[in-house]
């Protein structure tokens, strides 16, 4: 007969720990909120912008309502994703689910896009 091992502490499954690396958020946090451009010098022009809202994403083609935001822990920082359900400007009636990956590079810029490969950099508006 095997004798049985002892515990001096409680188990943890390796399932939940996966879990701690994902932090789900409502909304797009705070210090994203406001108008972004490519440079600064398009923040006039509405076809390069993007404003972006606690529960909004808002371009010249489309206008998306934030589902949530997933956080997770990049090498230089936090990394999100931002899953929407968005109905174009453009064509009436069309609707489309949409997620973009947000990535804070320093005071007042970011690169946002639909993946890693196709990142795009924005600055915030002045004003903004």
């Amino acid at each position: 007969m095997k004798a049985p091992i002892a515990s001096s502490g409680p188990a943890i499954s390796s399932s939940s720990l996966s879990l701690a690396d994902i932090v789900r958020h409502s909304g797009v946090p705070e210090h994203f909120w406001g108008k972004w451009a490519p440079s600064a010098d398009l923040c006039r022009d509405d076809k390069s912008t993007v404003v972006v809202s606690g529960k909004g994403y808002l371009t010249a083609q489309e206008s998306c309502e934030v589902q949530w935001v997933a956080e997770t822990a990049g090498r230089n920082g936090p990394i999100y994703s931002a899953h929407m359900r968005c109905s174009s400007l453009t064509v009436p009636g069309q609707t489309a689910a949409l997620n973009r990956i947000i990535v804070p590079n320093d005071s007042g810029r970011l690169s946002a896009g639909p993946d890693f490969k196709e990142l795009k950099s924005y600055h915030r508006c002045p004003g903004e």
